[in-house]
């Protein structure tokens, strides 16, 4: 085994060890030890229940369009670690992988910190961006927002793009709740731009940037969609309009043209995504893991209007609310396949059995793999076949699927 998959099973067993622990004095300390790589980085964080990462991406590929040099950072990866950290187009080389781990690793020792998983990505991503000279840098949050370990940099904007109920243990049982997790982001006197959320969310969202002077544009009255998306679905234009709405307040800072705008919208590239990869039958994968964004995924479907029989290979998180998920998606599928995930914090499928059970003809596929290929067998030619309910799930069948890897062009 190489020095770089060493270093990411490594990296890996953190979650196990360590799981969640939400405390930004120890990241303080850590980046003490290392110098301070947030300081002076004109930083854009985007955070939200659902559609964050297209977002952030959607910026990242615009101000690479409009010749700035940008960094992003987003999470968790389809296919490779190195996703998770760009500087321009390129991912993080894996031989930089292996050392920045153990300058994090060392930074941690100085000050007996016990980083997790995603603290070491994020002081992974401040110390590469603080090298390559960036005009600025693109951060999507892990979870909530007050005390996401991104919420060390000092933004010049935010972003909130919705609002919905998902870990709910650990921002709030409301979306009020949530959204004061969220808007945490927020940083007195700078713009924050929110995308479509329901009015209890706004109230929040909007007291916050009051209290903080910070100037608001918000969804339905100072911008809307954006057809310009090279991204499929309703969903995505929604996303665009909230990069479009970002890229503009900023325009003083960071000036973008209206060509250089469209050209990034349309170029971007975020796998996954209501993204068709197949035909014969055809092949849909999307990445949606909580009710909010699969009910988003029924919408979207319903207007495709895939050919029969569609066959949903499905497989869960068991920490999400795959009960309604199944409720939401099983009614618009002639058949469904239940696979494991290869993550541990995945869903028995067979739990999944009882909720499909006289609803639709369902089946238990021992891998992911097996149950992709039994779903386009049930599919044929003239069918279709629907992967979701989870990242982990389309990362994990994505070479299968597409023939290829995911940001192969």
């Amino acid at each position: 085994m190489g020095e770089y998959q060493q270093t990411i099973d490594w990296l890996c067993s953190l979650d196990a060890l360590r799981g969640m622990d939400f405390r930004l004095e120890r990241l303080h300390a850590a980046l003490g030890a290392l110098g301070n790589p947030e300081r002076g980085l004109a930083a854009i964080q985007v955070a939200g229940t659902n559609g964050k990462g297209s977002t952030a991406a959607m910026i990242h590929s615009v101000y690479g369009e409009a010749g700035y040099r940008c960094g992003l950072f987003t999470s968790p990866h389809l296919q490779t670690f190195r996703e998770r950290i760009r500087v321009g187009a390129d991912f993080i080389d894996e031989d930089r992988v292996v050392d920045l781990v153990e300058r994090v690793k060392w930074a941690g020792s100085q000050v007996e910190a016990d980083l997790t998983f995603f603290e070491f990505g994020t002081l992974m991503a401040l110390l590469e961006f603080s090298l390559a000279d960036l005009d600025m840098a693109v951060f999507e949050t892990g979870l909530g927002g007050r005390l996401d370990a991104t919420s060390v940099v000092d933004s010049v904007a935010s972003v909130i793009s919705s609002i919905g109920l998902d870990h709910c243990e650990w921002l709030g049982d409301s979306e009020e709740e949530i959204a004061r997790e969220k808007a945490g982001i927020i940083r007195a006197g700078v713009p924050v731009v929110t995308g479509r959320m329901q009015p209890g969310a706004q109230v929040v969202i909007g007291g916050v940037a009051r209290e903080l002077g910070s100037r608001w544009l918000r969804w339905g009255r100072d911008f809307g969609p954006s057809s310009e998306s090279g991204l499929e679905g309703k969903a995505q234009r929604h996303n665009a309009g909230l990069a479009a709405a970002l890229i503009r307040v900023l325009a003083d800072r960071f000036p973008v043209d209206d060509e250089q705008l469209r050209l990034g919208l349309e170029n971007v590239r975020w796998p996954g995504r209501l993204e068709t990869v197949a035909n014969e039958p055809w092949v849909v994968l999307d990445v949606a893991h909580n009710p909010q964004s699969v009910s988003l995924l029924v919408e979207e479907l319903c207007e495709l209007d895939l050919p029969r029989p569609l066959v949903l290979v499905l497989g869960v998180m068991a920490d999400k609310d795959w009960g309604e998920m199944a409720c939401l998606l099983f009614p618009i599928a002639d058949r469904v396949v239940l696979v494991p995930v290869d993550n541990p914090r995945a869903l028995d499928p067979g739990q999944l059995v009882k909720l499909a059970d006289g609803l639709l003809p369902w089946e238990l596929a021992e891998t992911a793999r097996a149950g992709l290929r039994s779903a386009r067998s049930a599919a044929g030619r003239e069918g279709s076949v629907l992967v979701t309910g989870s990242v982990f799930l389309v990362g994990e069948l994505y070479r299968e699927a597409a023939g290829r890897d995911a940001f192969d062009v």
